[in-house]
């Protein structure tokens, strides 16, 4: 009885904490283009720092797949965020005081998937180098998945997903903010399936946005 009450207090003190901060929103940015020339497919993770402006301030690659990396970390460079919001907490000598939020700096992570341009072959063409957890800040996939490429697609295209982490690190929702049909359902369904370590605030876990981008390319074919 004492072990399900201290979990069930965890959760509440998660979802606590979790309402007092508001994680950093993509507000605008350019996807990377899916070069041509590369004869595998990739996967890239960076992490950015994002400013109380909203202004991406570093990015960081945790690794990845070349020319993957360059092109990724190139990209979220410009992006531009709504920032991640804090309650600053109440006087507590003054009654009736009103709880606020202010815009804080903060840690997003962006992750890039790219498949090999192949049908039946969703191996990478090299493998990623060093790929690290990065901060307790930003959630970290530890389950991963490449999405299929769909059997009537024609062509390439990039997908950028919103990824709502929760607080024990499953996928809670996915939104697709720049769309590439027909890849989109694919991408989203697979996101789905993925697993994070939860990011954390003050050693707490918390739920918190990820930003994946999704890379297809047109499969080569032996009579191509």
């Amino acid at each position: 009885m004492g072990k399900l009450v201290l979990i069930a207090f965890g959760v509440l003190l998660a979802a606590s904490q979790e309402a007092a901060f508001t994680p950093a929103r993509l507000r605008d940015g350019r996807a990377p283009s899916t070069p041509v020339n590369a004869v595998g497919g990739g996967e890239v993770r960076v992490e950015l720092d994002v400013s109380s402006e909203g202004t991406v301030t570093r990015a960081t690659p945790l690794g990845g797949t070349p020319p993957f990396t360059d092109l990724v970390t190139t990209a979220v460079r410009e992006w531009r965020f709504f920032p991640a919001r804090e309650v600053v907490k109440a006087d507590a000598r003054q009654a009736g005081t009103p709880i606020s939020r202010v815009a804080v700096a903060s840690t997003v992570l962006v992750v890039g998937i790219f498949r090999p341009p192949a049908l039946n072959n969703p191996t990478l063409g090299e493998t990623p180098k060093d790929l690290v957890s990065g901060s307790d800040a930003v959630p970290f996939p530890i389950a991963t998945t490449m999405p299929p490429y769909p059997p009537r697609a024609f062509g390439g295209g990039v997908v950028v997903l919103e990824v709502h982490v929760g607080a024990l690190g499953a996928v809670e929702d996915v939104g697709v903010i720049r769309s590439a049909p027909p890849f989109d359902e694919p991408a989203r369904d697979t996101v789905r399936q993925w697993r994070f370590r939860p990011a954390k605030v003050e050693g707490i876990p918390v739920g918190s946005l990820v930003y994946v981008i999704a890379g297809f390319r047109a499969p080569v074919t032996a009579g191509r």
